[in-house]
């Protein structure tokens, strides 16, 4: 995950490849929801984004995971209070390259995307889906939640643009990009003095 997020190019989708490589699982069982004041939005899978959005006040495990800041492990999800609006919506998996009528979460790990000064920007979610517990695959660990509050905090600090959909620009760039929005004639006496 450190050689992903070193890249000058990180893309959430790369993240989001590296995450499924990590912990076994499918690319389609890995959410990221962005904290948009008092609502958390999908940014990842992309047809979730139209899906709604979820209030950090709901009693969902996202909004349970941002308003706790405190991460979740459920090895029987299906039994779990949670909204299952987002469990209809068709994926594309893009190793079958078509939609899939979506399987049931089983097994979900949830964790706060914390950055600097312990800022919330987000959830992290990995599942396990399948038609029961059995078929979605093993159950998540203590390790492996741990391994992803971890990622979701070097994300968070290395690469809080991701999250974010901003860019990072180097200090020049900024400088010459404030430098071209001025007048013509403000950068003329500027450079007199």
């Amino acid at each position: 995950m450190e050689e992903v997020l070193r890249g000058t190019s990180c893309t959430l989708d790369q993240v989001c490849a590296e995450l499924a490589r990590l912990f076994n699982v499918k690319i389609t069982e890995v959410g990221v929801l962005r904290l948009e004041g008092d609502f958390l939005r999908f940014l990842y899978p992309v047809e979730l984004q139209v899906a709604g959005r979820i209030p950090v006040s709901g009693s969902g495990v996202a909004a349970k995971t941002a308003r706790s800041r405190k991460s979740e492990l459920h090895n029987n999800f299906a039994s779990v209070p949670h909204r299952t609006v987002f469990e209809l919506v068709k994926l594309k998996d893009p190793e079958l390259k078509e939609e899939i009528d979506p399987p049931k979460i089983q097994k979900m790990m949830s964790a706060p995307i914390l950055g600097e000064r312990d800022r919330l920007l987000g959830v992290v979610q990995v599942s396990r889906k399948g038609p029961h517990p059995a078929a979605a695959g093993p159950d998540f660990t203590d390790n492996e939640l741990e391994h992803l509050e971890h990622t979701a905090r070097r994300v968070a600090i290395l690469k809080p643009e991701v999250l974010l959909g901003t860019t990072k620009r180097p200090r020049w760039m900024l400088a010459l990009h404030n430098e071209q929005k001025k007048p013509k004639s403000s950068r003329r006496s500027s450079r007199q003095s």
